[in-house]
């Protein structure tokens, strides 16, 4: 039976992907590099920020590493104001609601950022958890962010579906033992898939209570056939 439901923030609650690309961009053009030459499917890979600086501008001390952040964070509001919350979004998160489903958010961006977009967006009392990067040890692709959500919801993994936009998140969700959902456009559906995503989407579904409800029903009905085939085989033995 579905008891809750965990969210990614960027790319699933809020459309903040091209006002982070942007930051990115102007970031990494502080750095000498040509930003329009460079592939962002790293960036959209779910990495924490210290391995996409890595990833961009190679190896740096603690104290680079300080002063990139924060002149990452310093870029990122000048677009702020123009993020809006996915579409649809609302609409299942009451849904949920209604249905007695707990949610629960779970991202990798600081708690500052989130809470300011939370209510920037009206959502903030949709959720009963609102788990941060801070929050734990070790970030996505460990399964750390999700198993303290469902600890703070008093949710089984089992009863519990994600909804991420990453491969690192995917990962991550698996990792826990949760069914979760890849949320993308079209482009960037076959590499959720391959990830092992449950299902792909690329806008919330009506009826989201029914439509979460089936994702754990799929895995229910696999592990009855599985359970029914393995009868089978031992009474032929």
């Amino acid at each position: 039976m579905l008891k809750a439901v965990i969210f990614d923030l960027d790319g699933v609650v809020a459309n903040s992907h091209p006002v982070h690309e942007a930051a990115w961009k102007a970031l990494l053009a502080d750095q000498g590099l040509d930003a329009s030459s460079l592939n962002f499917d790293f960036l959209y890979a779910g990495h924490p920020r210290r391995e996409i600086l890595r990833h961009y501008l190679g190896p740096h001390s603690a104290a680079q590493f300080e002063a990139l952040s924060r002149r990452k964070d310093d870029l990122f509001p000048l677009g702020a104001n123009t993020i809006e919350p996915q579409p649809g979004i609302r609409r299942v998160l009451q849904e949920l609601a209604e249905a007695g489903v707990a949610c629960a958010l779970a991202t990798s961006a600081g708690r500052a950022r989130t809470e300011q977009t939370l209510v920037q967006f009206g959502i903030a009392q949709s959720f009963a958890a609102v788990i941060v990067g801070e929050d734990v040890q070790a970030a996505k692709p460990a399964p750390d962010i999700f198993l303290l959500a469902a600890s703070r919801l008093r949710a089984q993994s089992d009863t519990i579906v994600v909804v991420e936009d990453s491969v690192a998140g995917l990962q991550a969700a698996r990792a826990a033992n949760m069914k979760c959902i890849g949320y993308a456009f079209p482009e960037r559906q076959s590499e959720l898939r391959a990830a092992g995503a449950d299902d792909v989407i690329a806008e919330f579904p009506a009826d989201s209570p029914q439509y979460f409800q089936s994702i754990l029903n799929r895995n229910l009905r696999a592990a009855m056939a599985s359970e029914s085939a393995t009868g089978r085989a031992r009474r032929r033995d």
